[in-house]
């Protein structure tokens, strides 16, 4: 009878340990349909002369190299890393600066009120928003020129026209981010910062000395999450500035990939994606290096 048993619960040992696989195989090829294959499938097109159609032919490193020799590439990256900077160091600060505001004592309160406010930018649609800023910095009929008196061509001037694309940036990533510093916040003890407050800290020294240590690891993920997002910018400048796509001066650096991709050179818009993946790659261990050495 001992043996018996011993043979059935032999036999069903092999089907608990399928069971969790069988759950997780819908996810698996779809991870393995809908990415894995296409981004080896993009690896390989990078080192291929393809139009999309027809026959592949095999370039080896020629659409990194002639890449790299176009300036309207390194135009569009510079153009991607101003994006980014001057938009960054606002969207952070004010973020911040709110996150700690809205926890304090005197706001409490008033938080169902602030938080749904501040990140309501967040969930309207990023074209809709595009074309209201569109509408606010436009030259004959825009708001701001409308309130002033004025005719400032921010969406013609090549030195200007980059002002309502990270104006609109500001606007929309401000209230994400203070969710999440907000979130961060929450975690540090109220028993801490009441023992700074009893050793006769005031509440700058508080905030250097006891907050923004302890939320090093908040600052880390809003760094690297923010630099991932800047870099895959496209939308907003090329709603804002343009029908179609973004002057060659102001363009982000994902119009490289569009552009080839429009005019039948899959093999240079897939180099340049694995340009900008490296891109990213590069900023976020940079970044996780300068985090660790803080510490």
């Amino acid at each position: 009878m001992t043996k018996v048993k011993a043979s059935r619960g032999a036999a069903r040992y092999p089907k608990r340990q399928i069971a969790p696989y069988l759950f997780i195989l819908p996810f698996l090829l779809s991870f393995l349909a809908f990415f894995l294959v296409p981004v080896v499938y993009s690896m390989v097109i990078s080192l291929m002369k393809y139009k999309g159609y027809g026959t592949m032919k095999y370039v080896g490193f020629d659409n990194y190299r002639r890449l790299f020799t176009y300036n309207a590439m390194w135009n569009s990256l510079l153009n991607t890393l101003e994006y980014f900077v001057l938009a960054m160091i606002p969207v952070m600060i004010i973020s911040f600066l709110l996150a700690v505001v809205v926890r304090s004592h005197a706001m409490a309160r008033w938080q169902k009120v602030y938080k749904p406010l501040l990140f309501l930018p967040q969930v309207c649609a990023v074209v809709a928003s595009s074309l209201v800023f569109k509408v606010i910095f436009g030259t004959n009929v825009g708001a701001i020129n409308q309130i002033l008196g004025t005719s400032i061509n921010f969406l013609g001037d090549t030195k200007l026209m980059k002002l309502p694309v990270i104006c609109m940036l500001i606007w929309r990533n401000t209230g994400w981010y203070f969710i999440i510093f907000l979130s961060g916040l929450t975690t540090i003890s109220d028993d801490l910062l009441d023992a700074a407050k009893i050793d006769g800290a005031t509440s700058v020294q508080t905030m250097f000395h006891v907050t923004i240590p302890v939320m090093k690891p908040i600052f880390k993920l809003t760094f690297i999450t923010y630099a991932i997002g800047a870099f895959k910018l496209y939308t907003e400048p090329n709603l804002i500035l343009s029908k179609e796509e973004a002057p060659l001066a102001v363009a982000p650096f994902v119009n490289m990939i569009t552009t080839n991709i429009n005019g039948g050179a899959l093999g240079m818009a897939s180099a340049a994606g694995w340009i900008l993946v490296l891109l990213i790659l590069a900023l976020t261990l940079m970044q996780m290096r300068m985090f660790k050495e803080g510490e």
